[in-house]
């Protein structure tokens, strides 16, 4: 039951970085003037949804990421963005640190070359769309949270005639 149970809670934000994931590769591959998507970043990409999947919920169950669950749910959405960015710059910064240690041969120099090494440009692209996408992760989640699945599936998908399904864009 716990395996299933963590299968299952996994696997939204599993699926959502996963989507994230495949449009950052796609966009990088644009960046370098590549047409599509290879195997490989295919595959970085889904074990990269897989890890940051796994890091959230585990981020999740810190106290530190519940500090401001009992205020609006722009803080705690707010908050929640911020550990993300946190925990994924550090992903970022390892999966170009990697290839670099493969090429030194040890993390020390590695972490040198670092600094010199990274296209910054391309970097901070992919961290800006990191950051949106976290912002829309979190906003979702968090509705979800204060309305109930049920209740956003409901008004998502609803045929009932009591619901207004008339949106007032001007407010």
């Amino acid at each position: 039951m716990f395996i299933k149970h963590e299968f299952l809670e996994m696997l939204p934000p599993t699926i959502f970085f996963f989507v994230v994931f495949h449009i950052i590769a796609f966009t990088r591959a644009l960046m370098t003037e590549q047409y599509g998507i290879s195997i490989a970043s295919s595959s970085a990409a889904t074990i990269g949804a897989l890890i940051v999947g796994k890091s959230i919920l585990i981020a999740d169950k810190l106290p530190i990421c519940n500090w401001f669950c009992e205020k609006r749910l722009i803080y705690n959405v707010a908050w929640r963005t911020f550990l993300y960015v946190i925990i994924v710059l550090l992903f970022q910064f390892l999966e170009e640190l990697i290839p670099l240690i493969f090429k030194y041969g040890a993390i020390s120099t590695a972490s040198e070359h670092l600094i010199e090494e990274i296209k910054w440009p391309r970097f901070w692209a992919i961290h800006i769309l990191f950051i949106v996408f976290l912002v829309i992760y979190n906003v979702a989640t968090g509705v979800i949270g204060a309305i109930g699945r049920n209740e956003l599936l409901d008004i998502l998908v609803s045929s009932k005639s009591n619901r207004s399904t008339k949106v007032d864009w001007k407010g």
